[in-house]
C-alpha cells in the first residue's frame, strides 16, 4: 500500500474514533443530566469532593496503562468533570 493510501486509512480510522469518543461523551452527560436531577431532588450539592477524588485517582491508575502523561488524563478529566458540574447545576 503506498504511504499516502496508508496516511488516508489510518485518518479514516481517526475520524471514526474521534465520532465514537463524542459519542462516548454525549452518553456519558446524559447520565451526568439524570445524576443531576436526583441531587437536586435530594437536595445534594453537584461536586461531591469525595467522589470525585475517587474518580481522578481511578483514571490515572487506568490510563498509566497506555504510556499516558498524569497531567494530560487530569486536564481531560478536569474538563469533563466542569461540563459536567455545569451540566449538573
Amino acid at each position: 500500500m503506498p504511504n499516502s493510501e496508508l496516511l488516508k486509512n489510518f485518518r479514516e480510522q481517526i475520524d471514526t474514533l474521534d465520532r465514537e469518543i463524542l459519542y462516548l461523551l454525549f452518553r456519558r452527560f446524559t447520565l451526568v443530566d439524570e445524576i443531576g436531577k436526583i441531587k437536586k431532588e435530594i437536595w445534594m450539592k453537584p461536586l461531591q469532593n469525595d467522589r470525585w477524588n475517587e474518580v481522578l485517582s481511578d483514571k490515572i491508575e487506568v490510563w498509566k496503562e497506555y504510556w499516558l502523561k498524569k497531567e494530560f488524563i487530569e486536564d481531560i478529566w478536569n474538563r469533563i468533570h466542569k461540563e459536567a458540574l455545569d451540566i449538573e447545576k
